[in-house]
């Protein structure tokens, strides 16, 4: 094993000189971030499963709980990779489970950045909870395992680390069974968790099957429904929720179930504050959200009315109510784009970084939460404005829906960055393909074809 660097872990990542001071270095301290000290890092290594003797109790027998060594740990789940540390400690076990940390420290950083601890984008702030929660319970841990190591295998490039996400998942699946037959711990904070992450590894990693996530999604809906309103009374549990959120009202969209997140009861849950150092956006980002829950019963309807017949008087009714649902959300929505666009920088038009030849002049927004958030206003009023092409309505409704898809894809070059870059801009890259032409289509999917290397859920296969 060759050590990475002599400095901190977070001053290697960041690719600057440590000054290596005790017990913390001045550099982490300027940047704002706890030092994490000078543990070398890890990699993982592929190799044939094996298994190092364990040494025998002081009974001459072997005890379930004695320390295990770090290959015994990496297959313990049939891996073909070994966790390898640098630095020895007593424990051979502290140390494997250190190597976790690690990973998991530089993923966090990795998935939060730029966003600060008070930002409005809740799942940045989700996953720094990972960390604490870590060793809680044995499930969390293999879902925890396999999600960090498949993203820091993605961005080392080590084939080895994926291949034991694979297998962690694998276990991660057995485990999670067992907690939901547990009837306590089928309501604990951290089987939530485990669900959540093992959701989204689905989006990120399955090639194969372009539904798995909705399993997952399903599982995440029922359980907060199961749990109820009433559970979410901590900061940690009330992160879970507003980053599940979206998941659950997709699955709603696309499975043709209502959204039980419209009641007020729920409405009032996502509402709450567990700090006072928030700023106005918060409040108007859970406005919108609260808006938002209400988009798979408009849409639902709208299919449903396609199929029915036109000149029937439950038709008629049906439509005339759709219509006064579609805008009422639509004035809401006017209303609360108002009071953001306020709140929060506008996008400026520059032109495409990267020499785009059909948005020649892109948006670049103040940060990646900010644009997530306009991007969703975006897909929504294309929702709307194609109800009210569909029924009729009066209206420049055609051309405001070609205007709305123009400005997620005029987006895309900016909040596709990073890690969780295409899971942002995965929704709106799907409505703004429903309401492409061909030429837009195109252009859609060769950016999908590229994002899917990070984000499998994304893939041109998917949104036809």
């Amino acid at each position: 094993m060759v050590a990475r660097s002599s400095g901190c872990a977070l001053c290697v990542k960041r690719r600057v000189k440590c000054d290596e001071r005790v017990p913390g270095c001045l550099r982490c301290e300027i940047y704002g971030r706890p030092c994490p000290g000078y543990d070398r890092g890890f990699k993982f290594v592929a190799g044939k499963p094996h298994r190092s003797r364990r040494p025998k109790s002081s009974d001459g027998g072997s005890n379930g709980n004695s320390p295990r060594n770090a290959a015994e740990v990496a297959v313990e789940h049939g891996s073909a990779v070994d966790y390898q540390a640098v630095v020895q400690r007593p424990s051979c076990m502290e140390s494997a489970d250190l190597n976790v940390m690690h990973s998991l420290d530089i993923l966090v950083l990795e998935l939060s950045r730029p966003f600060p601890a008070t930002s409005a984008h809740v799942i940045s702030r989700w996953f720094g909870f990972l960390p604490t929660v870590y060793g809680r319970n044995r499930t969390l841990d293999s879902t925890i395992r396999s999600f960090a190591a498949h993203h820091i295998g993605r961005i080392n490039e080590n084939e080895g680390a994926v291949q034991y996400a694979k297998s962690a998942y694998g276990q991660a699946l057995h485990r999670l069974r067992v907690s939901l037959d547990d009837p306590e711990e089928c309501f604990s904070s951290e089987v939530f968790c485990a669900v959540l992450l093992l959701c989204l590894y689905e989006l990120f990693t399955n090639i194969d099957d372009a539904d798995a996530w909705m399993k997952h999604a399903k599982a995440l809906s029922q359980l907060v429904q199961i749990r109820g309103s009433r559970r979410f009374l901590n900061e940690f549990d009330q992160a879970l929720l507003k980053a599940s959120r979206g998941l659950i009202v997709m699955y709603s969209l696309f499975s043709g179930q209502s959204c039980f997140l419209t009641s007020n009861d729920w409405h009032s849950v996502t509402r709450q504050q567990f700090s006072e150092n928030f700023s106005v956006e918060v409040d108007l980002v859970e406005q919108f959200f609260a808006y938002f829950t209400f988009a798979p019963s408009l849409v639902h309807e709208l299919y449903d009315l396609r199929e029915a017949g036109h000149t029937s008087q439950n038709t008629v009714e049906r439509l005339s109510d759709l219509l006064a649902r579609t805008i009422d959300i639509q004035g809401k929505l006017l209303a609360w784009y108002d009071l953001f666009s306020h709140a929060v920088p506008a996008p400026d038009e520059v032109p495409s970084p990267s020499g785009d030849n059909l948005y020649s002049l892109v948006l670049w927004y103040s940060d990646e939460s900010t644009a997530t958030i306009f991007c969703g206003y975006y897909s929504y009023m294309l929702i709307l404005h194609e109800i009210l092409r569909t029924c009729g309505y009066p209206g420049e409704h055609a051309t405001m829906v070609l205007y709305f898809r123009d400005q997620i894809c005029r987006s895309v070059e900016f909040n596709t960055r990073g890690l969780l870059g295409p899971y942002r801009m995965a929704f709106a890259m799907r409505v703004a393909y429903e309401a492409a032409d061909p030429t837009a289509k195109i252009w859609i999917e060769s950016w999908t074809q590229r994002l899917s290397k990070v984000y499998a859920a994304i893939r041109p296969q998917n949104f036809g």
